[in-house]
């Protein structure tokens, strides 16, 4: 399997709003497509930051998956002139899993679950995660995924999401942030 981590860089005090445009106009055109396991906004470290993960047997997979995606109407018309706007930067990392957990095993069967355009239903999940850069990191929390960057950003760095207390997962991290998973999240 290939873990892709992107990451967007939003215009300060745009995050919510891009996720409820996202919610309501772009999720089914994008999971129609995309194996979507995780889909996340900070809470701490770099503000209005998204991070979403999306999970693909191969390079071949994520090749094909994503030209139907940019040949879909909804999501290249309905979603993109208006949430694109709102990103100042984009840039993912391409993962291999070093250690898993239930969840990221549910997650890694879900990844295809297809969600509708959702007006009325809540943006965020309940709770709280936290996302760990480095390869020294130790906590007692319970950890959900680890992996280790194979292409894009800091090759060989390990990237960790955690469950559990978000402020007890800090302990050797390079870069530390709490993150709240959006309600269709698988990994959340």
């Amino acid at each position: 399997m290939i873990y892709e981590l992107r990451v967007y860089d939003l215009k300060p005090g745009t995050g919510p709003e891009y996720l409820a445009l996202l919610m309501r106009t772009g999720m089914k055109a994008l999971t129609s497509h995309l194996p979507m396991a995780g889909y996340w906004l900070t809470d701490t470290g770099a503000l209005n930051r998204l991070y979403h993960l999306w999970i693909y047997e191969s390079l071949e997979e994520r090749a094909a998956a994503r030209v139907g995606f940019v040949a879909n109407r909804d999501w290249t018309e309905g979603f993109v002139p208006y949430g694109f706007p709102l990103i100042v930067a984009q840039r993912n990392m391409m993962m291999t899993r070093l250690q898993g957990s239930a969840a990221l095993d549910a997650a890694e069967a879900g990844r295809k679950t297809q969600h509708p355009n959702d007006t009325v239903g809540p943006l965020f999940a309940p709770g709280l995660q936290s996302l760990t850069f480095g390869n020294e990191v130790q906590s007692d929390q319970p950890l959900v995924a680890r992996w280790r960057v194979i292409s894009g950003e800091t090759p060989g760095e390990t990237v960790t999401l955690w469950g559990g207390d978000p402020m007890a997962t800090s302990q050797g991290a390079t870069r530390h942030e709490i993150l709240r998973p959006i309600a269709v999240s698988l990994l959340r």
